[in-house]
């Protein structure tokens, strides 16, 4: 399974993930080859929710370019959800961080599976929020 099949199938799980706990979701197919800011997926429930950026890579490191966390930064502003980056580190088992807590290195915005385990949330308490 090649990388971008491997990618869309974990957001369509965490989209349905979501769907199931009642919220109202969409997928942004394509997301990153868009010219406009937009996030993989927009979350909304009774009037509150977030868009996330979804990951899944195998690995000790997750580095996502400047361009795609400067696209998060811009969907925040304008629509007032939160922007979460979600690491999906096995099945069904998602953590979820602001991308503002994301280090940022010369190249990329990185952050280690520990750290995200660590102070990242996982999906219980996403959806507590």
């Amino acid at each position: 399974m090649n990388n971008k099949t491997k990618g869309s199938n974990a957001e369509r799980e965490l989209l349905l993930m979501l769907y199931e706990k009642g919220y109202a979701i969409s997928r942004v197919a394509g997301s990153g080859s868009s010219t406009l800011p937009t996030p993989d997926i927009i979350a909304i429930k009774k009037n509150k929710g977030f868009a996330i950026e979804c990951k899944t890579k195998s690995g000790e490191y997750l580095n996502i370019r400047p361009s795609q966390i400067n696209e998060l930064e811009i969907w925040e502003r304008l629509s007032g959800l939160k922007s979460m980056v979600a690491w999906r580190l096995g099945k069904n088992k998602w953590y979820f961080i602001h991308y503002t807590k994301m280090k940022k290195t010369k190249k990329a915005y990185s952050i280690k599976k520990t750290e995200i385990q660590e102070n990242g949330i996982d999906f219980q308490e996403l959806i507590k929020h």
